[in-house]
């Protein structure tokens, strides 16, 4: 019969440390000590409840800074449409500047930009079927050169033309 393997024990070179040895034991930890430890190891985060204050804080919430202004329309692509609408008008009214002329102001006072006072809007008819729109022609405070505004001046003119 085989004989049954056996498992070597620790080698003769180390050595057992006794009580009796210069290092000093350690007293063991009590049972209400590692209780604690226990306790303060399975506290996470999301077991401890908040609670909501009682009453309001005493500061307002801070204000949202306010949005930047956009930039002033300049460009006659940015104004004005290749061709000018069918009716023109002022948005307030809904009926056409009845003078034209003082629709614009300039913006120094002999300069060569032209400011809009009011907001004109023109009613088109858009698409293949003449779907009629009605889109911004130019916002207040649009800033204009000399050349844009006698075209809008021009087409408020004829309109007035034809109306009367």
């Amino acid at each position: 019969m085989p004989t049954p393997r056996t498992r070597k024990t620790a080698s003769a070179d180390t050595e057992e440390k006794t009580p009796t040895d210069t290092d000093t034991i350690e007293p063991a930890e009590s049972t209400e000590d590692k209780a604690a430890d226990a306790d303060t190891e399975t506290k996470t985060p999301e077991a401890v409840e908040t609670t909501a204050p009682d009453v309001a804080p005493l500061e307002p919430p801070a204000e949202p800074e306010p949005l930047p202004e956009p930039p002033f329309l300049t460009t006659a692509q940015q104004l004005l449409p290749a061709t000018i609408g069918d009716r023109v008008v002022d948005e307030a009214t809904g009926e056409p500047p009845a003078d034209p002329d003082s629709v614009f102001v300039p913006v120094p006072p002999h300069g060569t930009t032209f400011r809009c006072t009011a907001r004109l809007i023109e009613h088109v008819g858009m698409g293949a079927y003449n779907t009629p729109a009605t889109r911004l022609l130019m916002p207040v405070g649009a800033q204009l050169t000399r050349q844009q505004m006698e075209k809008v001046v021009a087409r408020l003119h004829a309109q007035l033309a034809t109306t009367e």
